[in-house]
This record gives structure tokens, sequence and C-alpha cells, in this order.
């Protein structure tokens, strides 16, 4: 270092020149040094931290700022199949639920873990934007092309599937309430029944009866299986996979997307 080595302070030490005098903190050399490895590319690594850490102190500041306002939702129009008389014995029902003992059958097929695996996607060509459509047995006749929609409030089943099972229609029950589309667009049932259904293989799977809406319109598939029974069945859907599992007495149930 410059200077007269006599008149350094010897209570300073510098690594970088290795002498005495001034520390690393104040030492220029060193600082000039870091600045040109900095322009040279090779300390990109400290670099990059040293903005990943401002980027993230950005996003900290973005996200507490307070926001502009607030869009709120306009409740109207009729749910599927509900009357007036429905929607209050609904709201009797959610506002007095009442938790009940659970047996152990029953509390060991409801915390069985459901997972999906990337091993169980490579049989699908991604990227895609399919539904899933599977195919359930239905009173006694393995019914194909069956949706599965999340968004639908009703299961529906079609009347062409309908008349090729050769039930009567004597076992139909009449429903008031229209469907209502996306769009307002409105269509009356025929009536509903209650048909049997058995999901996944054996011996993981599951018979229950189904409430449908039965439906005299054209359509790509012979079933839509919507919230009602996916809930019921304690479903969990994987668009990705184009598979839903669900528990069932045996283990994990599962049906694949054709």
């Amino acid at each position: 270092m410059k200077g007269d080595p006599n008149k350094c302070n010897k209570n300073k030490y510098c690594r970088f020149h290795r002498d005495h005098g001034h520390d690393a903190d104040e030492c220029y050399d060193l600082k000039q040094q870091i600045e040109n490895l900095i322009r040279q590319g090779k300390l990109r690594h400290f670099v990059g931290r040293d903005h990943k850490d401002e980027k993230l102190k950005g996003k900290m500041e973005e996200s507490s700022q307070p926001p502009l306002g607030e869009i709120r939702v306009i409740i109207g129009g009729t749910l599927t199949g509900q009357s007036s008389k429905s929607k209050k014995m609904y709201l009797k029902v959610v506002q007095n639920i009442q938790l009940s003992r659970r047996s152990l059958r029953t509390r060991a097929i409801e915390e069985l873990a459901i997972s999906f695996t990337d091993k169980e996607a490579e049989r699908i060509h991604h990227s895609h934007d399919d539904v899933i459509v599977f195919t359930l047995v239905i009173a006694d006749y393995t019914t194909r092309r069956v949706l599965v929609d999340n968004g639908s409030s009703a299961d529906i089943f079609y009347y062409p599937a309908f008349q090729q099972m050769r039930l009567g229609r004597d076992q139909f029950h009449p429903v008031c309430s229209p469907l209502i589309g996306f769009g307002g667009i409105k269509v009356q049932p025929v009536g509903t029944i209650t048909l049997p259904v058995v999901v996944g293989s054996y011996p993981q799977q599951i018979t229950k009866e189904v409430n449908f809406l039965v439906v005299d319109c054209s359509s790509s598939y012979n079933a839509i299986i919507g919230r009602p029974t996916l809930n019921s069945w304690k479903v969990i859907t994987s668009t990705y996979h184009l598979l839903v599992k669900l528990p069932t007495e045996y283990g994990i149930g599962q049906a694949q997307g054709d």
C-alpha cells in the first residue's frame, strides 16, 4: 500500500493488500476489482441473487398496496331444479348441520389420501384441453360418453340413451323447474329418474343411486355427472391426467377418461 508503513494504523488490517492501514470495507482497490469482475460477468450469481431480492421486495411492496375497489357479484335467476320451497329446505339443512359420530369404517374411507403422479399422465398427449369423458355402468348398462362436469349443478341423462335402456316412462317423476344454461337458455326436462350407477373397477368401486334429470335434446354425451353426484362420491378430478379418483371401502378407486 502507498504511504509510510511506519505511520499506518496498526489497528486496521486489509486482507486484500495483506497489510495494515485500513480494513477491507474501506479498501478502494478492492472495490475497483469487484466492479471490474461484475462488468466481466464473473460475479453474475452473486449479483443475480441481489437482483432477485430486489424483485421479491418489489412484489411485496406491490402486494401491500390497497386495492382500487371491490367488484361484487349480482345474484339472480333460478338454480337448476330448485323451486322456492326447495331453496328454503336446502337453506334450513345448511343452517342446521350437526356433526355426528362416524363409524370406524367410514372414517377410514374418508381419511384415504388421494394423489396424482406424473406417470399417470404419460399416456396423455400434452398439451391438451380435453374434458373428462368416461364409461359408467348405469342401470346395468355399460354407458359410454359420460361427461364429468364440475360446473353442472345437476346430473343429466339424455332421452335417446334412456330409450336404448328400454326403461318405462312410468319411472319418471315430474319436475317443474327448467334447466337454465349459460346465456339464460331454458330447457324443460322430461322428468327425473333414479338409477343405480357403478363407478370404478372391482373391487375399488362404489354403487350408488343417482337422481338424473332426463332431457330430450341432442347432445354429444349420453349423460352428465354434475356436482351433486361428484360430491356424494367424494370424487377428486384431474383434467390434466384425464382421471377421476374416489375413496372406496377397498382403497382408492379410479376411472380413466377415454
